[in-house]
């Protein structure tokens, strides 16, 4: 193995962890603006369309935490 590929591939994992947290990070707060019915005023701009996508999205990502959840409680059998 490379020296150039053994430092790379730190490199690569600390940078794929900060875009997952940035987007992380905006997904939620657009999230929170859901919730707080900062979109539903807005019908010129679908306002309501935008609140219930992002109640879709609030609900896939409960949906996927439990299904990750499932599978991390049966990996111990």
């Amino acid at each position: 193995m490379s020296a150039r590929t053994q430092v790379a591939h730190p490199v690569r994992r600390l940078l794929t962890r900060t875009v997952l947290t940035v987007v992380g990070i905006v997904v939620a707060w657009l999230l929170y603006c859901v919730c707080q019915g900062m979109f539903s005023g807005y019908p010129k701009h679908h306002g309501q369309l935008l609140s219930t996508l992002g109640m879709l999205l609030i609900a896939l990502t409960g949906g996927i935490a439990w299904i990750v959840d499932e599978h991390r409680i049966h990996d111990d059998d």
